[in-house]
Formats: structure tokens, sequence, C-alpha cells
């Protein structure tokens, strides 16, 4: 094992990973005086050192860049966090991986009782930098370590630290913070290049059943536009048990029923896209069935004061047997940036429609509830949610 002091910098090669875009393991262990919580993330930086895609930006909410090379597997081995790496996953345009951690409230890294990262490869550990509370005062985050690229992959110990915490390092980046909160609970709104990145902080995961959102009505009577997408693997691999091979097909919908009592459901099968520009004010914008478009399918609720309940659905209309090998998920987005994201978790087998999300009006606002729950098609859902539609069979 290299034992690494701050600044020390070493190809991959001389550390003894096997090959040239090895698969490697970094973890993390930091431990403040006063049990103070830690974030840890990985920036995925371009060749001017810039975080040039938002979706770089890895961490325990957005837990996979979209290349998969690189992947939060949360704490593993003892560590905080660990990150699992696969080079030869990532795009020429990612030149650095810089592996941060930030503190909450009035801690700092002056008060780091434990601390170290560990690089390994296939369980042998090829380097080790411990970090030192002396070295820091009122610092709330610390540019760890990070893989470069510079004539091949190599590994450095960091330990830079920011007095400003996430949002220092955000600017830091390249990034625009656009909703400074203490913690992180999303990330990135989506800018086009050759814009720098906005980086919400106000994303929000519902992660158990039950869970909810709620909208506040503003002064007009509306929240405002929600943007709803679904996007999903499109490449699934055959199962013992057939099905799949031949690419995921997953279609987007709703079942909805207006203040005004009347009811409908926007789907791609029958042709129900909808409308936005006169009652039920909620369409679908497409349907992918190529897998072609990488935003996969956005259902638009135009106006959510007009609405009584809206069930968001997805079900799979061909190419996987049901939803464990996927990987669903549903962000809805907001007027004002914030993103709630909804994993279709905990599928049942056999099971292609997932009742994904309720969104119904309150005295309040507007509530958003994960659902998931699994059926074996519109029908059954409809009996327990009550809509109350007369189902024929469909086809595209």
């Amino acid at each position: 094992m290299n034992t690494f002091t701050r600044g020390q910098k070493g190809t991959l090669a001389s550390l003894g990973a096997v090959g040239d875009t090895p698969r490697l393991d970094l973890g993390v262990t930091l431990a403040l005086s006063g049990g103070s919580g830690i974030d840890v993330c990985c920036f995925g930086l371009d060749q001017s050192g810039k975080l040039s895609d938002e979706r770089y930006f890895v961490f325990y909410n957005q837990p996979q860049s979209p290349c998969g090379g690189i992947v939060v597997k949360g704490s593993a081995d003892g560590m905080l966090q660990t990150f699992q790496i696969d080079l030869s996953k990532i795009p020429q345009g990612i030149k650095r991986l810089v592996f941060s951690a930030t503190v909450e409230g009035v801690a700092s890294m002056s008060g780091i009782s434990r601390g170290f990262v560990r690089l390994s490869d296939a369980g042998t550990t090829l380097a080790e930098f411990h970090l030192q509370a002396s070295d820091y005062g009122k610092e709330k985050a610390l540019m760890l370590a990070e893989l470069y690229w510079k004539d091949g992959w190599r590994f450095a110990a960091t330990g830079q630290g920011f007095a400003e915490g996430l949002p220092g390092l955000l600017r830091h980046f390249g990034g625009e913070v656009a909703d400074e909160v203490a913690k992180p609970t999303l990330v990135a709104v989506v800018s086009p290049p050759p814009l720098a990145p906005k980086v919400s902080l106000t994303k929000l995961t519902l992660e158990k059943p039950g869970e909810r959102k709620t909208l506040s009505l503003e002064k007009n009577g509306s929240p405002g536009p929600i943007h709803i997408n679904l996007n999903w693997d499109r490449a699934v691999k055959k199962s013992f048990f057939g099905g799949g091979g031949n690419g995921a097909d997953l279609d987007l919908g709703c079942m909805y029923v207006a203040r005004d009592g009347s009811k409908g459901c926007i789907q791609a099968l029958g042709s129900n896209f909808g409308r936005n520009d006169t009652a039920p004010y909620i369409y679908l914008d497409k349907d992918d069935r190529s897998g072609a478009a990488t935003d996969g399918e956005n259902l638009y609720i135009q106006r959510p004061d007009l609405i009584e309940k809206v069930l968001v659905f997805a079900f799979i209309y061909e190419g996987a047997a049901n939803f464990s090998n996927v990987n669903g998920r549903l962000v809805l987005h907001e007027r004002d940036g914030s993103e709630t994201l909804i994993h279709l978790d905990a599928p049942r087998a056999g099971a292609t429609f997932c009742a994904i999300c309720l969104i119904s009006r309150t005295p309040s606002g507007i509530d958003i509830v994960k659902e998931t729950r699994y059926f074996q098609g519109h029908k059954d859902a409809d009996q327990t949610y009550g809509f109350g539609f007369n189902w024929t069979r469909g086809s595209k």
C-alpha cells in the first residue's frame, strides 16, 4: 500500500492498478468532533476544470453519472461513502474526478477526529491518504482527492479546503448556485452549453411510499405548471425467465379528475396525448418507442389549480418482463427550479404497471405523494384508486 501525503501525486500504473482504465473503488472515511453531518460528492470536470455537464455532479441524491462510470455505493467496508469508478466508461470530455466532502452547521474541518481516503482495485489498496485536523481551520468543505488524466490516469491527494462549503465548491468549478440551503437535497437544473450549469440545492427525493411534498398556492391560486419527466435504462439484459433483450419501451401517462368533475386518461396508447391550451391542460409530449430520446417522456400539468387528482403512472409496453431491471425514475420540475425525484423501486415480479405518484388538491395547496404501487395493468390500478373508467384493449 502507498501512503500519500497532502499534495502527492502518482500514476495509477505506478500504484499497481490493472490495465489502463481500471475499475476502482474510492472510499472516504470522515468523522468530526460533535458528530456533525457530512456529505461526500464527486465532480466530473472538463479540460478547463469546469462542471460543464451537471449530470457529473454525483452524490447520494444523484447516485450515478449518465455514462455509468461513477456510482455512489454508500457506506461500505467501514467507509462513510464509497464510489465505484469504471474509467473505461468515462467520456473523453471528462478529465478530472474530484472527490469532496462538506459539513453542516457550526462544524468545520478543524474538528476532524478521523479521516482518510482509500483507493482500491479489485480489493487491493493502491493508495491511502490521511487527513489531519491541524491542516485546517474554519473550512466547511474539502477537495479530498482526485483522479485526473495526464498521459494516463493519475491519483492526487489534494486536501484543499474551502471556507464557503458546497456553494463555494460549485462556484469554483464554474457552476451557478440556484438556491443555497444548508444541506444539498438535490442537484442540477439543466442549462444548455456553453452556459455554466445551474445547480439547484432544492431537489427532494421521496424515499418511501406515502412521503409527500406540498406545493403552496400563490396569490393567483396556482402553484405554476408542473413538468413530469420519466426516464429509464433502455438496454435491458435478457433475464433467466425470459423477457428483455430488445430494449425497454416504457410509457408515461396519467389518470385525472378535474375540479369540474371531468376525467380522462392521458397516454400514448390510443393517441390520447391531451391538450396544453384547453381543458384538461394536461399533455404528453411524445411516445419514445425507439429509446432514442435521451430526455425520456414528459407530461405537463399546465393548470394544477384546475385538478382534483392526478395519478401519474408508467407501464411497460414491451421489452422487459417487469420494472426490476429498467431503473425507472420520475422527476417533477416546478417553475421555481425545484425538483422532486421518485425512483420506481421495490417492483413486484410480473407487474408491468406502476402507479408512481398521486397529485391532488388540498386546502393548503397541491400534494405530491409517492405511491410506487405495482399492478397487472390499468384496470387493476383503477379499481384501487377509484377513477371508474371502462377499459378496452388498445395498441400503438
